[in-house]
C-alpha cells in the first residue's frame, strides 16, 4: 500500500485591504445620548429609548441595548419630510 502525499491548498487573502472609510462609518453604532449629544435629531435620549421601545423608529438592539446606525437616523430624519400638495387642475 503507498500512501500519496497531499498537498495543502494556500489561499491568497490580501490581509492589507480594508474597506472605504464610508462603508465603516455605516457599521458604527451610536447611543441614543450619542445622537441627542451630537444634535443629529431633534429628539432626547429618553424619547428615542420610547419611540424605538415602541417600534415607531428603525433602530438596532444588539445585546439588548437600543443603538442607531447612520442609515437608522437618515431613515429616522426623512420620516419627518412632508410633500407639497399638488395643485388640482383648474376648472373651465
Amino acid at each position: 500500500m503507498t500512501a500519496t502525499a497531499t498537498k495543502s491548498k494556500e489561499r491568497s487573502v490580501d490581509h492589507d485591504a480594508t474597506p472605504p472609510a464610508q462603508d465603516l462609518a455605516e457599521l458604527v453604532h451610536y447611543t441614543p445620548e450619542e445622537v441627542e449629544a451630537n444634535r443629529w435629531l431633534p429628539f432626547t435620549a429618553r424619547t428615542l429609548r420610547n419611540k424605538a421601545n415602541a417600534r415607531e423608529i428603525p433602530h438596532s438592539a444588539l445585546g439588548g441595548r437600543i443603538t442607531f446606525r447612520l442609515a437608522h437616523i437618515r431613515e429616522i430624519a426623512a420620516m419627518g419630510d412632508t410633500r407639497p400638495f399638488s395643485k388640482p387642475p383648474k376648472s373651465a
